[in-house]
Parts: structure tokens; C-alpha cells; sequence
């Protein structure tokens, strides 16, 4: 009896399968439309965070009546360089010791106190900072503004800062190690 029945049952599926090889069934052609959308709407959203940054960045600098003595570099970077180093001008591959402070850009303490040995060019502790480096002389004080892809960009440091922070840095270049 239970052959009878799976008899039953194979003969449908049979049917069914051969009437799903027919030839005759139209075959509709899948277009691909120009561009990679996945793409296109990342590019959209990374516009879109950079223009939110630079906003607020921006604010940042008009609340605290900066707008004179801030410059704005062409990749986001802002810095003001508040006492002027006299003891010459930092290059690539100079190693030195930058003390530094780090907030958000709401004013809250990331990292204060911290001292760090830096290569310049070396992308140490991140490539905005390099950046940065090398429009000052040694002595220097200045405020840093990165905006995130400057700074630690979508992953953080894995510690204190975030996803897509801007951050702030106040610091000092001090002398050849």
C-alpha cells in the first residue's frame, strides 16, 4: 500500500518536471541598468556624511568666533595654529614628540595628557594629524579639526572613539627626538 502511494505521488512530480523543460515557456531577458547602484548609493551616503561633518565643523568654528583665524584645507582639515613654533618648520620623516588633548566635537574629553612619538608621514596615531603636522614648526600650538576620514574614520580606535567622529585636537610640536 505505502508503494501505491509514493506510486500516486511520483507520477504528478514527473508530469510537473517534464512540463518545466518545455521550450516554449518565454524567457524574459534581465537588463542590467548603467552603474553599479550598490555603489552609487554608498557614494550618495559618504556625500552626505561629509557634507553633515563639514556643517558641523563649520558651527563649531563660527561658535567660537574662529572663522579669521582658522584655515580650511581642500581634504576637510581645519587648523589654527594659536602660538607659532619658531624652532623650524616640521618635515616628512621627522621623528617627534606631539602632547596633545582629543575631544569630540561637542567638548567632550576622548583622551587627555597624551604624549606621542610620531614619524610624520607614518599615518601616526592617524592621517589627519600627519596632515597637520606638516603646516607647523616645531614649538607649535594649534587646534586640529579632523573631520571622521581624517581621523578614525567608520571604525573608531576601537577603545574611546567612535564611529565617524570628528575630532578635536589641541597640540603641541615639540622638539626633535
Amino acid at each position: 500500500m505505502k508503494m501505491i502511494n509514493k506510486f500516486f505521488f511520483a507520477i504528478p512530480m514527473l508530469l510537473f518536471v517534464i512540463g518545466a523543460c518545455n521550450d516554449n515557456i518565454p524567457i524574459t531577458e534581465v537588463v542590467k541598468k548603467p552603474g553599479n547602484p550598490y555603489k552609487e548609493n554608498m557614494m550618495t551616503a559618504s556625500n552626505y556624511v561629509a557634507k553633515s561633518e563639514e556643517n558641523e565643523i563649520d558651527s563649531y568654528i563660527k561658535r567660537r568666533g574662529l572663522e579669521d583665524k582658522v584655515q580650511r584645507f581642500d581634504n576637510g582639515l581645519r587648523l589654527w595654529e594659536y602660538q607659532k613654533g619658531a624652532d623650524g618648520a616640521v618635515n616628512y620623516d621627522d621623528e617627534l614628540i606631539v602632547l596633545y588633548n582629543v575631544q569630540t566635537i561637542t567638548g567632550k574629553d576622548i583622551y587627555t595628557n597624551i604624549a606621542d612619538t610620531v614619524v610624520v608621514g607614518r599615518n601616526l596615531p592617524n592621517i589627519g594629524i600627519d596632515k597637520a603636522l606638516l603646516h607647523l614648526n616645531y614649538g607649535s600650538k594649534a587646534v586640529v579639526i579632523l573631520p571622521s576620514h581624517l581621523g578614525f574614520g567608520f571604525v573608531g580606535d576601537a577603545d574611546r572613539i567612535g564611529t565617524n567622529m570628528i575630532l578635536v585636537y589641541d597640540l603641541e610640536v615639540k622638539t626633535k627626538r
